[in-house]
């Protein structure tokens, strides 16, 4: 059995999330997909592809490594990523899957299926699959007025599958080392005017999922590291050259000195000239 089920855009347009595509497989053994990256095949350059076994097995290919899922396990890939899943030949999954969308989602996934597929088991499938089954009836006979169950719906089972499921692979952790690359870059950039919705463009995430798991990487705020990596430079020139106060203040990004000054005395406790005196009159 194949069904492919596709809905109409919805009528209201900030939904948290909403399925493009739904549909299932069951006693297919021929089901096999091989997508490279940003592929545009049904819009997975932009939604997110959620696949969850109920009967039979399968097969999930990723970074060299095959994941055999079984019923109560499933997997997750967000926009853009390669897929590779096929069904076993001999027990071929029963299989279904939502295709979707929505306003920040990387937030309600916690970043889930973006650097590399999110494999998950499930210790009670029941509920997931009854969530499954009322897209999937809903989606058969689709009217205007079924947008909001459908979101809400969808909205329900992601909550439950983040709320209940265990991940089957150890995360790469590619969002640290992609924010750590642009941090790196706004260091040595820093005196340049830099807007967190640049840096996290620089990373490709939205600009709320690269602000936490900034947070989360550095233990401090963008706007934070941003004034730190000036100040560094302020403290570099200060102890290093003759520049004025002003100058130092133009040169490490500061739009005025007085700025510039408050700044620097509330991180380290004296004046730009109180710094340079001690420094430049010591020594290293």
């Amino acid at each position: 059995m194949r069904e492919h089920i596709f809905l109409p855009k919805p009528l209201f347009p900030r939904h948290i999330c909403f399925p493009d595509f739904i549909g299932g497989y069951s006693q297919y053994p021929e089901h096999s997909v091989s997508r490279e990256y940003r592929t545009t095949e049904f819009n997975l350059d932009r939604n997110y592809n959620l696949h969850i076994v109920r009967k039979g097995k399968g097969y999930l290919m990723t970074e060299g490594k095959r994941y055999e899922l079984t019923a109560g396990q499933g997997f997750l890939f967000g926009p853009g990523l390669r897929q590779s899943y096929r069904s076993d030949s001999q027990d071929p999954w029963s299989i279904a899957w939502v295709h979707f969308f929505g306003e920040r989602l990387e937030e309600l996934l916690d970043g889930k299926g973006l650097d590399e597929p999110w494999l998950f088991s499930l210790p009670d499938l029941q509920p997931i699959e009854e969530l499954l089954d009322n897209l999937l009836a809903t989606g058969r006979t689709y009217r205007i007025e079924d947008e909001y169950s459908l979101a809400s719906t969808l909205y329900e089972m992601l909550l439950r599958l983040q709320a209940s499921s265990e991940s089957l692979n150890v995360p790469l952790n590619q969002a640290a080392d992609k924010i750590r690359s642009v941090a790196n870059y706004i260091r040595a950039h820093s005196v340049e005017p830099f807007s967190i919705q640049e840096a996290a463009a620089l990373a490709g995430y939205s600009t709320p999922y690269f602000s936490r798991k900034f947070g989360q990487t550095f233990g401090m705020s963008f706007p934070d590291f941003l004034l730190e990596s000036r100040l560094i430079q302020a403290k570099r020139l200060l102890a290093s050259t003759s520049l004025s106060i002003k100058q130092i203040a133009l040169d490490t990004g500061f739009s005025q000195a007085s700025y510039f000054s408050a700044c620097f005395k509330n991180r380290e406790g004296m004046t730009p000239l109180q710094f340079r005196s001690m420094h430049q009159d010591d020594g290293p």
